[in-house]
């Protein structure tokens, strides 16, 4: 398999998407094309910016609570889907961070769960309308 990038499916976490189906397709498509799972997580600190102590707090405290959330998740992953995802926490706007991952880590499809949380409503729809990246909202009320 030398050359070959394995496809990353990226999923865009919260800490209520252990048991999304969002999650559930990321993985299950991952496992068919022996893929990669990826979990984001963005950080904005626009409010404290003046404020370089503040801020250097506040992004640290963040990325341990978003590190918390991914961790909690990834050990879900492993044990039911037997795949290690790989931890994406980036700061600033989530289009412009998940279009630089996906650019420099070969194919990428973003997964995005539609009514667990406002996770569909943080990603730019101006934004999403000019970004190559598939991007896949799945319905969580949808029946199996």
């Amino acid at each position: 398999m030398t050359g070959q990038i394995n496809p990353l499916f990226m999923i865009c976490v919260d800490a209520t998407q252990q048991n999304s189906k969002a999650l559930l397709f990321a993985c299950q498509r991952a496992i068919s094309v022996d893929g990669r799972v990826g979990l984001f997580k963005t950080m904005e600190l626009s409010e404290f910016q003046n404020w370089a102590i503040v801020e250097d707090t506040m992004k640290q405290e963040l990325r341990e609570s978003g590190e918390k959330d991914l961790w909690q998740i990834a050990g879900y992953i492993r044990e039911t889907y037997h795949l290690i995802p790989e931890f994406y926490i980036e700061e600033g706007n989530p289009m412009e961070a998940l279009n630089a991952i996906c650019e420099s880590s070969g194919l990428c499809e973003v997964i995005v769960s539609n009514g667990k949380s406002d996770l569909s409503e943080y990603l730019d729809i101006k934004r999403l309308r000019k970004t190559l990246i598939p991007v896949i909202f799945i319905p969580e009320d949808a029946h199996s």
